[in-house]
């Protein structure tokens, strides 16, 4: 029942896009995103198990809610009793009510792409698309077989059909042996040789309006991502990207202007909590893209922790001097 639930809206979001309409969008659209998301460790589980489902999103629920498209990066897998797989060191997993909790503060799709994703084993990648599809929740960078997994997830909102891929290349243990993995069938790694053509062949294709890469990877700590996680970011664009939404490292990295196109090199954490002053501060980012494809981006300063709040005074003026973007930029069509 539940493979065929989720074949099932796969193989509807597919034929939406077959039979999209080929005018432009003539609205502006809101794309919010937001870093890592761990609803599977400490005062965020916790209320979670109390059934308090707004608990981690209860400071920022109008923010969240008031875009057209809301996206993040869910870094706890959901496992039914929320216990961690055997013998296993840093592992993150959430209650089933992660699920309505995303729904209910607003977000559409989340990244299920990264280095938690095997965190409960095969067993909680499966209720984790399972729970998420059963809350209306889409996820993007997992699926049943390598080749769904891979596959963009259409969003339409406001005549804008928005593609989403999400990829990790960053893997709990190895990830240089990812395709020796068990996992490697149900999450989407980040491999330039599938990943460009399939932009290439999307943007050919006109079934959508705006290309979203979600990358989970790079450097962890550090203010600038190294050169060949750098590169890959440049390729998602040269391939037809027209935004990569990045995340892993923990700490916000700079907006990166590359052919005209914004790589946010890393989003940072959003409900996470950790010692680091720099994994502390973060942001909500705005997109507004125009009927033209023009964008501006801004950021919204966020307090991170188990229940992330606005960020004031000098801590927001540190986070707008991190991300390099003033309160709106301008892309180029």
């Amino acid at each position: 029942m539940m493979i065929g639930l989720l074949l099932a809206s796969w193989s509807v979001a597919s034929c939406n896009v077959r039979l999209a309409p080929l005018q432009r969008p003539t609205d502006t659209l809101r794309l919010y995103a937001v870093g890592d998301i761990n609803l599977g460790r400490r005062v965020a589980k916790q209320r979670l198990l109390e059934g308090d489902t707004l608990y981690p999103f209860r400071a920022l629920l109008d923010t969240l809610r008031g875009a057209d498209i809301t996206f993040g990066n869910l870094e706890s897998p959901i496992t039914p009793d929320s216990s961690p797989v055997p013998d296993s060191v840093g592992v993150f997993t959430a209650p089933p009510a992660a699920a309505p909790a995303l729904a209910r503060a607003g977000f559409d799709i989340v990244s299920t792409a990264n280095n938690h994703a095997w965190d409960g084993g095969q067993a909680a990648v499966e209720e984790t698309m399972h729970q998420l599809t059963r809350a209306g929740v889409l996820f993007v960078g997992s699926a049943y077989g390598r080749d769904m997994a891979e596959q963009p997830v259409i969003v339409r909102r406001r005549g804008w059909r928005v593609a989403f891929f999400a990829v990790t290349r960053a893997w709990n243990p190895a990830p240089y042996a990812f395709y020796q993995h068990a996992g490697a069938a149900w999450v989407a790694w980040g491999d330039p040789s599938w990943i460009y053509p399939a932009i290439r062949a999307l943007k050919a294709s006109g079934r959508a309006d705006l290309v979203v890469v979600s990358v989970h990877g790079g450097k962890e700590y550090v203010d600038t991502p190294p050169d060949y996680h750098r590169d890959l970011l440049h390729g998602l664009v040269d391939a037809g990207a027209d935004l990569v939404l990045a995340h892993h490292p923990h700490v916000l990295q700079p907006v990166l202007w590359y052919q005209g196109k914004p790589i946010v090199q890393s989003l940072g954490n959003f409900v996470f909590a950790q010692d680091n002053p720099w994994t502390q501060l973060s942001a909500v980012l705005r997109v507004a893209v125009a009927p033209d494809k023009t964008m501006r981006l801004s950021a919204i300063p966020v307090r991170v922790g188990h229940q992330p709040t606005v960020a004031t005074g000098a801590a927001a003026d540190s986070v707008h001097r991190r991300l390099g973007i003033p309160l709106s930029t301008v892309s180029k069509p």
